[in-house]
């Protein structure tokens, strides 16, 4: 679904609609107390703004402009550059936006063509439950007590759950003339597992299998062995057939256990 109206025409018949009530409220102006003033101005703009710009996902975001032009490397998602992604805003999908995600400040940005002008917005993160960028899929989440986040999902199965949160240190530095050189980390994560409502994070194959109740321990430790799973070196793929095992084990072990309760 294309949200955007970028035509010359819709654009410029906003301008027109925007100068006759401007022209209508300046004579009026004269006429008003200072509150009514303020109030009539305050319809105006507002009605200018809708006019121009009816695109809720820019009228949502705020201008970007990207800082780090000295740095060595950047706060990006994969490579530095914009590619097409889709983003969940407003609990509706959209298809085919130029898209970046900034992993330090943890900033989804649209890149979009206005009135043949190229302007980037960072999207509203209160609006954006989700995105799909550069092969990743992102999903808000919020991690026990902190603000929401997006997280890459590595796999969601029925009672068990695989997500990432990315993120990149910066380092800043001075040069001979005692300016800041910022310099970014590659590319890291902190690794969850999301059981029962509740995110685990995991550092080792100990603190792994300590999430899990003690009856399935053993059955996935035997199979991370079987397989060499390390889960802070394993892939995403391999992470996710991980999870996929874990949760067929604790399926198994919630129905053994309902068998039982039922004798």
């Amino acid at each position: 679904m294309n949200l955007f109206k970028s035509e010359k025409g819709s654009f410029m018949g906003g301008v027109i609609v925007a100068i006759l009530l401007i022209a209508v409220w300046m004579p009026a102006r004269a006429q008003e107390s200072g509150s009514d003033e303020a109030a009539l101005y305050d319809q105006v703009y507002e009605a200018t703004q809708i006019a121009a710009l009816d695109d809720p996902l820019i009228q949502n975001g705020v201008y970007y402009t990207y800082p780090y032009y000295n740095a060595n490397g950047h706060p990006f998602l994969g490579r530095k550059e914009f590619q097409t992604g889709t983003v969940v805003f407003r609990g509706k999908t959209y298809d085919g936006f130029s898209l970046n995600y900034d992993i330090f400040n943890q900033q989804l940005i649209l890149s979009k063509e206005h009135n043949g002008v190229l302007q980037m917005n960072l999207l509203a993160p209160e609006f954006v439950s989700g995105f799909h960028l550069k092969g990743k899929q992102f999903s808000k989440l919020k991690v026990n007590g902190e603000a929401p986040g997006f997280f890459q999902v590595i796999s969601e199965c029925g009672s068990i759950s695989c997500y990432y949160s990315l993120f990149k240190d910066r380092r800043e530095i001075r040069d001979s003339g005692n300016r800041s050189i910022y310099s970014f980390s590659a590319e890291k994560s902190r690794r969850y597992l999301l059981l029962d409502g509740q995110l685990y994070r995991y550092k080792s194959n100990k603190t792994f299998l300590k999430v899990f109740p003690e009856e399935c321990r053993a059955q996935i430790k035997e199979y991370m062995q079987e397989n060499r799973i390390l889960v802070m070196e394993a892939d995403p793929k391999l992470m996710s057939r991980l999870t996929k095992y874990s949760d067929s084990v604790l399926n198994q072990r919630s129905k053994q256990g309902g068998e039982r309760d039922s004798l």
